[in-house]
């Protein structure tokens, strides 16, 4: 295989993964299908994020200023189409290449007849020992046939004096 070859199937190899990466259809361990999405052209921190997906609609807004060891707001607003209950959701909160244990946070949902629901958490991030603040939030909604990972970017600052 001549060089020009083995740079173009390379150059398509590496396309293939990061639209893999960008958008994953894959099954957990319970059989269940779980789509991930990644938010690019929204900051949750800055406005509320919309998603529209085919079963349901998601608004996500976490608080502004987020600082370390100090806790913060997390809400997520669901409205479901017919044939479709969300259980339960989680966020995760990761950093790229870097163990920061184990960031998960579950949000409550109040029991309310409305159409739209709104869950709601308090999260608290760790110091990161090397001064790294690039954060990422991974929201898992689940339903009874499907989970949907929300990834998206966080800003976080020192503490306050």
């Amino acid at each position: 295989m001549n060089v020009k070859i083995k740079i173009v199937l390379l150059i398509i190899t590496v396309i293939v993964i990061v639209i893999l990466q960008n958008l994953k259809l894959t099954n957990d361990d319970t059989g269940n299908t779980h789509t991930l999405i990644p938010i690019t052209e929204c900051h949750p921190q800055l406005q509320k994020c919309n998603l529209k997906l085919n079963e349901l609609e998601i608004e996500i807004s976490i608080d502004k200023d987020i600082y370390y060891l100090q806790r913060f707001n997390v809400s997520v607003w669901t409205k479901v189409k017919e044939n479709t209950t969300i259980e339960s959701i989680y966020i995760d909160f990761k950093m790229k290449n870097m163990n920061m244990g184990v960031n998960r946070f579950k949000l409550i949902k109040p029991s309310s007849k409305n159409i739209k629901k709104l869950w709601t958490g308090k999260a608290l991030l760790p110091v990161c020992i090397t001064g790294r603040a690039d954060w990422f939030a991974e929201l898992e909604l689940i339903s009874k046939k499907k989970k949907y990972m929300i990834s998206f970017p966080i800003s976080v600052k020192q503490a306050r004096n």
